[in-house]
């Protein structure tokens, strides 16, 4: 394609407005940030590698992020919103049928869930608070609200279950099941063994279905 073309092309798509740039900046932000965690962990995740990856300048990043620490609460909460919209999606798309066993589907999305990239991201973070309290103070109220969303997604998706249990004890089934995965996804860092992990599922299925047997 001729420069006269290109340039022809460029001018007639359609310009996106400042919102939009704005929008899209953040984004890239955002992204980059999960990226850089993932790869570099919380200590190499510096402004100057965020911005390098989202190709932006520092100017760019502080424009949308007062500093480094409302950056990481913007990122948090954001992986929070992905890695539940993540859950929906499969669930979804899976459509459990009377046929399937909507408990093991529940709880392999979950495990799958815990052990993605993106909630890598997250742990970094969590580890990271251990240590440094003003990431703690930050971090609190993120994981507040991704529990409450976490349990009331939970609720939408396995209805019978949660009318079964009742609210306070499958909002414990929940956090336990949580919990038990994310160490699961924590020691698999470093941990590889397929026939604990099938034991492990094999005796969480089996305790939560008697659970619901008796309920």
């Amino acid at each position: 394609m001729s420069a006269a073309a290109k340039s022809a092309a460029a001018s007639n798509r359609p310009r996106r407005s400042q919102q939009q740039r704005r929008e899209a900046s953040r984004r890239r932000l955002l992204d980059a940030t999960a990226e850089v965690l993932i790869a570099q962990g919380y200590a190499g995740a510096s402004i100057q590698a965020i911005v390098e990856r989202a190709g932006l300048s520092q100017g760019a990043l502080f424009r949308h992020f007062e500093n480094r620490l409302a950056l990481m609460r913007a990122v948090a909460n954001d992986i929070g919103d992905r890695l539940l919209e993540r859950y929906i999606e499969r669930f979804r798309a899976l459509q459990p049928g009377a046929d399937q066993d909507w408990l093991l589907l529940s709880l392999e999305l979950l495990r799958d869930n815990c052990r993605s990239p993106l909630q890598q991201a997250w742990f970094e973070l969590l580890m990271a608070a251990r240590t440094d309290a003003a990431l703690h103070q930050t971090l609190a109220p993120v994981w507040a609200r991704n529990q409450r969303e976490t349990i009331a997604l939970a609720a939408r998706l396995l209805p019978e279950a949660h009318a079964t249990l009742g609210e306070a004890r499958f909002a414990e089934m929940v956090e336990a099941v949580v919990s038990l995965f994310h160490g699961e996804a924590v020691d698999q860092m470093v941990r590889a063994d397929a026939a604990a992990d099938e034991a492990r599922m094999r005796w969480v299925y089996q305790t939560l279905s008697a659970q619901l047997a008796t309920a």
